[in-house]
């Protein structure tokens, strides 16, 4: 099995852009960033919050984040979602895969939810836990282009459009 490394599948600037403003974080919060990956989310977010875990359960991802976020406010958990989620308790949580999304929303407790989905079903379904939990809040559809040069001139590379579906509780 290929490691997420190579596979080049990663959480793109303009969508943390996006999920961040969703978000809305404070200095004090804890923030979860779920199926962590390459840590490019809890980098991001770690500027802004006074804690992020990076949650990950491919063993070789865990060991590179291990390195990159030694000695700063990201404290990186081997772990699956489920089980982090049902042992602690964060004012935020951004999932950036979502197997087994709605177990995970389940028992999570945070106050701020953002999920980014490849599909469109999965969204939907997202959206419905959401519902159920009285914290939907909308689904944006992201489709990014970035520039590249082309014979001289400027063409667009499309990247994969993604739903991130947001859920805000009453009580924040």
């Amino acid at each position: 099995m290929e490691s997420k490394l190579n596979q080049g599948k990663f959480t793109k600037d303009e969508v943390i852009g996006i999920v961040f403003s969703k978000l809305m974080p404070g200095r004090s919060w804890v923030f979860a960033d779920i199926g962590s990956g390459t840590g490019r989310v809890a980098e991001f977010f770690s500027r802004y919050v006074h804690k992020v875990y990076a949650v990950e359960v491919d063993g070789e991802l865990v060991s590179r984040l291990e390195e990159k976020f030694r000695g700063t406010n990201v404290e990186v958990i081997y772990s699956d979602g489920y089980d982090f989620l049902k042992e602690h308790e964060v004012d935020g949580v951004f999932f950036g895969g979502t197997r087994d999304i709605e177990r995970m929303i389940d028992v999570c407790r945070a106050n701020r939810i953002a999920v980014n989905c490849a599909r469109m079903d999965v969204a939907l379904r997202v959206a419905e836990k959401l519902k159920e939990k009285g914290m939907f809040e909308e689904i944006v559809l992201a489709s990014i282009s970035k520039s590249y040069e082309l014979a001289g001139g400027m063409a667009f590379k499309s990247y994969n459009p993604v739903f991130v579906v947001v859920g805000h509780a009453l009580r924040s």
